[in-house]
């Protein structure tokens, strides 16, 4: 055996045991052995474009320019949401994730909508009335097509823009509100936006990607420190994305090194930002601790190797026994944990923001609540500070470039008549919540 044929299995044996692609015998588990704290927060989210219908923002102008499915009246939730609360409501939770339509609020450039901004403060007086805590999402994708046209994020000065818009919603909405998610997902705005040309603006650029996703973390920390100085108390974070990447071939090396970096380009880049204020040899000075807690959105891994297809329209590659969901991506609950542990280097509290799956006839998604809702219990048993636990999603909506295809909702949504039914799974969810609250007030 040569010397490089030995360096090359030392190698690969390094990277393996450093990065374990865990898998577990689901069979032996009892997925109702949980235990939360009584403080811990149950809750389900949204976003304004997939929900509330009659949106004029830079999505509806991206269906229109690629033929896309269009997002329409979406669920109506605009004009539906008291009997959508009364849903929420239904389930138990304790908190409600939303997000606020900067389209709906500001239209044009220098022009408020009042009662856009009314009916956003009375849906919120109405969930604290229900005592369920809202949770406010300031941009989840979408925005005005006015601040499209001026380039967006891909443009840093028009980040005084975002931070007017930030500032007009949080003074609003200060007192009643503690709890701040910035933007959701950066990494997943710029690459689907400026790489992979399935978002608005549809660009495929590498060096703009970059741009935006620096420039996304420059206006977190800007909204971060703008709206502390209205309220130091706030809690203020954003939601990220973490989508694992193993390599498809464990002993090719070619895979690994592409698994490397789409891991870095996905979650290390803005971990690093965050943390140490660099990111893609940039500094960000401001980005540095701003945040008081970290969200995680956690759906699945990928497995890859060069060839790794450049779209969603493919089931991507999988293990034998993984379950493919209907988005084409395997459940794989057991990445939860090294999720958590990755965004454990913040040293913040970790909020579950979104996890869910595409499951058109139900059959798989109580199997992936009680999967998931176990490896936190596990997790929060080992001392990683969990706070919440966010379901992705109240009910089944327009799901971004894949259209209404895709349901995630714990409720069925009839687009025709509009009509929303409570699946299985929300009810396993409700019974999951009521379970481990019972046990909580127990134990303390």
């Amino acid at each position: 055996m040569s010397i490089f044929l030995l360096i090359y299995v030392l190698i690969i044996v390094i990277l393996s045991t450093r990065f374990p692609e865990k898998y577990l015998n689901w069979d032996e588990i009892d997925c109702s052995s949980q235990s939360f704290p009584n403080d811990f927060t149950w809750g389900v989210a949204t976003a304004s474009h997939q929900i509330e219908g009659n949106n004029r923002n830079n999505w509806t102008a991206f269906e229109n320019q690629k033929g896309l499915e269009k997002s329409a009246e979406a669920c109506e939730h605009w004009i539906r949401w008291k009997d959508d609360f009364d849903l929420i409501e239904q389930l138990g939770v304790d908190s409600y994730r939303l997000s606020i339509e900067w389209s709906r609020i500001q239209p044009n450039q220098g022009e408020w909508n009042q009662d856009a901004l009314d009916q956003y403060e009375e849906m919120i007086d109405n969930l604290i009335s229900r005592n369920i805590k809202p949770m406010i999402t300031l941009h989840h994708f979408s925005h005005p097509i006015w601040f499209e046209e001026m380039g967006g994020f891909c443009n840093r000065e028009n980040i005084d823009l975002w931070i007017d818009y930030c500032k007009r919603i949080f003074e609003s909405l200060n007192g009643k509100v503690n709890d701040w998610c910035t933007v959701n997902e950066p990494e997943v705005f710029s690459i689907m936006g400026y790489h992979m040309k399935m978002f608005p603006p549809g660009r495929s650029s590498v060096f703009k990607t970059i741009r935006v996703m620096k420039n996304m973390i420059y206006a977190h920390s800007s909204a971060y420190w703008a709206l502390k100085k209205i309220n130091p108390d706030a809690r203020i974070g954003l939601a990220k994305n973490v989508t694992l990447f193993d390599p498809l071939r464990r002993w090719n090396l070619l895979h690994w090194i592409t698994t490397i970096v789409l891991n870095y380009i996905w979650n290390g880049a803005i971990i690093s930002g965050l943390k140490n204020g660099r990111m893609f040899g940039s500094k960000i000075d401001s980005a540095k601790g701003s945040y008081d807690f970290i969200g995680l959105n956690y759906y699945t891994h990928v497995l890859t190797s060069p060839f790794l297809p450049q779209t969603t329209e493919i089931d991507l590659p999988r293990r034998k026994n993984e379950i493919m969901t209907d988005f084409g991506y395997t459940m794989y609950a057991e990445g939860l944990e090294r999720a958590v542990k990755l965004l454990s280097k913040l040293n913040v509290p970790i909020e579950i923001t979104e996890n869910g799956v595409a499951d058109s006839d139900d059959s798989l998604r109580p199997m992936h609540l009680k999967r998931h809702i176990w490896q936190i219990s596990k997790l929060i048993s080992e001392g990683y500070d969990i706070r919440s636990y966010y379901h992705w999603s109240l009910m089944d909506n327009f799901e971004w470039a894949e259209g209404y295809k895709l349901r995630f909702g714990l409720y069925h949504v009839d687009y025709k008549t509009q009509n929303r039914t409570l699946k299985q799974s929300g009810a396993d969810y409700h019974k999951i919540i009521e379970s481990n609250k019972r046990r909580a007030n127990v134990d303390s």
